[in-house]
């Protein structure tokens, strides 16, 4: 019951606040950051909190023009449930599980884990899936990242049987149709990802049209990395309406070209010249890790079941999800350093 009441708590203001920013944009805004403060539990929620209390005291701050945006033409459901799971279950009573597990076990979990969803295989595997979802939320994982290169409904039935968790899906704009939005109508713990390029306006209107809350990706080369966002690209996403906007290199792009892009996007998003919230998808995941548990791990497996580390290792084909328990595939490729643990204990 303690657990569930903090949560009705603050599903009952957020849905307030929604109401308010609707009115008078700027001020609650500021009101609900200020709140959210005050109630934060842990050292990531306070951080994130703080800083956007420090961003927001910035009067032309493009991020006013964003969550009033947001709060109009995003299903207000979709706005709280997507933001509880990932706010409250994820960052702050998983993260606690988390750190409590760390500590006892001796080995990394990483606060979200990435599945690319083959269709045969879903097929195949569906009830290990459903299993792998489970073994999660025992571990205090409660966000996943689905990259669904063929059909989304797989994605969407693996959110629809984790209500409790935040699913982020990947796509390509072609894969955004009225028939499987009607699929998705009452799914309501999902961000729709759509890969920016040819398709990307049409889809995204399409989900704006539907109330849906959704982002857009942007995979760049190595050849990319110096004129990235000197080539109007902010602009032109700009006008899509995303909440986020992230950005991934592809496997021409090395470690120092992806660096280099991280800290442009550290910069901009700092400058808050525009109303979306720019994300480095590897780099920005890999600090949450950081402050969730100071140790930072990332896994990733892919649609045969296979893990490989989200931060740079190859493939690992002593590991399949399908056929291995989640925690012992992490307790061997995440052991806790000496280092993390003397932190630990101090």
């Amino acid at each position: 019951m303690s657990a569930v009441f903090p949560q009705i708590l603050i599903e009952t203001i957020v849905r307030k606040a929604i109401r308010d920013i609707r009115d008078s944009p700027k001020r609650n805004t500021r009101n609900l950051i200020d709140m959210a403060l005050n109630f934060s539990e842990g050292r990531f929620q306070s951080r994130f909190f703080e800083t956007a209390q420090s961003m927001l005291r910035d009067e032309n701050s493009a991020y006013y023009r964003l969550i009033p945006d947001m709060a109009v033409h995003v299903d207000t459901e979709k706005i709280i449930n997507f933001g509880i799971n990932l706010g409250y279950n994820s960052c702050t009573a998983g993260a606690k599980k988390i750190r409590a597990l760390e500590k006892k076990e001796k080995f990394n979990i990483p606060w979200c884990i990435s599945l690319i969803i083959s269709e045969t295989e879903y097929e195949k595997h569906e009830k290990e899936y459903l299993r792998v979802l489970e073994q999660g939320k025992r571990l205090g994982i409660y966000t996943w990242m689905l990259y669904a290169p063929g059909s989304i409904e797989k994605s969407l039935e693996l959110a629809r049987q984790s209500p409790e968790a935040a699913f982020v899906i990947y796509c390509s704009p072609d894969q955004i149709t009225d028939a499987m939005l009607d699929e998705a109508e009452d799914i309501l713990n999902v961000m729709f990802a759509v890969r920016y390029g040819e398709g990307a306006e049409e889809a995204c209107r399409l989900l704006r049209f539907r109330n849906f809350l959704y982002s857009v990706f942007y995979i760049y080369e190595e050849a990319d990395a110096d004129h990235i966002f000197k080539d109007g690209i902010l602009e032109e996403i700009e006008i899509l309406h995303p909440v986020f906007t992230g950005f991934l290199g592809d496997e021409s792009c090395g470690e120092k070209a992806r660096k280099a892009v991280y800290q442009k996007i550290i910069r901009l998003r700092k400058e808050q010249r525009y109303p979306t919230v720019l994300w480095d998808i590897v780099n920005d995941s890999r600090f949450i890790d950081g402050i969730i548990s100071e140790d930072a791990c990332g896994a990733v497996f892919n649609g045969e079941g296979y893990f490989f580390h989200a931060y740079g290792e190859g493939l690992q084909k002593e590991y399949n999800i399908f056929r291995q328990p989640l925690a012992e595939i992490l307790k061997q490729a995440f052991p806790k350093t000496k280092n993390c643990m003397e932190s630990l204990a101090g």
